[in-house]
C-alpha cells in the first residue's frame, strides 16, 4: 500500500455539462447531479478514500459555490473561472499545491466507476517505476471517442493523440486513456507551462505525455476494465452509470 502521506488527489470537477443544459435546460453543475441518491463526485471522492488519498483538492468553476456547499469544509477547493481545459484546470491548482514535493492523483469528477484497486495500482506503479507521469489505460474492442496511446516499436509511450486530430493508422490503435493520472507534482508544476494550447482553444491534460516525451522522460502506464472508462457526459450515461452502480451493490 503506498505511503498515503507522499499522495494528494486533485479532482475536477469545474465543467458546467453543457449537454446536461442542453437536454434539460436545468443549470445545475454536472458533479452534483444524483447517482442512486448521492451526487455523482462523490463516489469519485469515496473511491480516493479507499485507495487511501484524504487530502483531496477539488477544481471547481460552474456554480462553485453550490458545489463547495454540498461538499464542505473538508476538501480543498482551486477556482476556475472560465473553463478552458483539463491541463488549463490543473494548472490552476499551481499555487495550491507549490509546496508540495510529493505525488499527485487527477481524477475527473464525473468518472464514477473506477475502482479503488485501480487508483492503487496507479500509485504503486508510480512509485515504483518513479516516472514524471503515470496514467491509467484499457484496450477497447471500440476505441471510439477515447485518445489513443501510441507508442514506438519498443513499446514506449510516444504521446496521446485525441480522435479527431487522429490518422487513420492511429484510429486503429485500440489502447486508450483511461482519465486517470499520476505525477510527480513539483514536475508537473515546473513543466506545465509548456503545454500547448489545441484546435479548439483549450488545454488538455494529456499533452504533458507529450511534454515528458520531449525531455526524454518515460511514461507508464497500468490497466483497468473497459467499464470504468464511463463518464457522465449526457442524461443517458447518468442513467447507463447509475444501473452499473446499483447492480454493483
Amino acid at each position: 500500500m503506498p505511503d498515503n502521506r507522499d499522495w494528494k488527489g486533485l479532482v475536477l470537477a469545474a465543467g458546467k455539462g453543457s449537454r446536461f443544459l442542453q437536454e434539460t435546460g436545468e443549470a445545475f453543475p454536472k458533479v452534483l447531479r444524483p447517482v442512486l441518491g448521492k451526487p455523482l463526485v462523490r463516489y469519485v471522492l469515496d473511491t480516493l478514500a479507499r485507495a487511501g488519498v484524504t487530502d483531496i483538492t477539488l477544481v471547481v468553476g460552474f456554480m462553485a459555490g453550490e458545489v463547495m456547499r454540498e461538499l464542505g469544509p473538508g476538501y480543498g477547493y482551486v477556482l476556475q473561472p472560465k473553463q478552458k481545459g483539463s491541463g488549463h484546470a490543473v494548472a490552476r491548482a499551481a499555487r495550491h499545491f507549490s509546496d508540495f514535493v510529493g505525488n499527485l492523483v487527477i481524477v475527473c469528477g464525473d468518472s464514477p466507476l473506477f475502482a479503488a484497486d485501480t487508483i492503487k495500482s496507479i500509485m504503486r506503479e508510480h512509485e515504483t517505476s518513479s516516472p514524471p507521469i503515470t496514467l491509467v489505460s484499457a484496450v477497447l474492442h471500440d476505441p471510439s471517442g477515447y485518445g489513443r496511446i501510441v507508442r514506438d516499436s519498443q513499446g514506449r509511450i510516444t504521446g496521446i493523440v485525441e480522435e479527431t486530430c487522429a490518422s487513420a493508422d492511429q484510429r486503429a490503435i485500440k489502447e486508450v486513456n483511461g482519465g486517470v493520472y499520476a505525477f510527480n507534482a513539483k514536475w508537473l508544476f515546473d513543466n506545465i507551462d509548456r503545454m500547448a494550447i489545441n484546435e479548439a482553444g483549450e488545454y488538455n491534460l494529456t499533452d504533458m505525455v507529450r511534454v515528458a516525451v520531449e525531455l526524454g522522460q518515460e511514461v507508464t502506464t497500468v490497466p483497468c476494465e473497459s467499464v470504468e472508462l464511463l463518464g457522465v457526459n449526457t442524461p443517458e450515461e447518468l442513467k447507463t452509470v447509475a444501473g452499473i452502480l446499483g447492480s454493483m451493490g
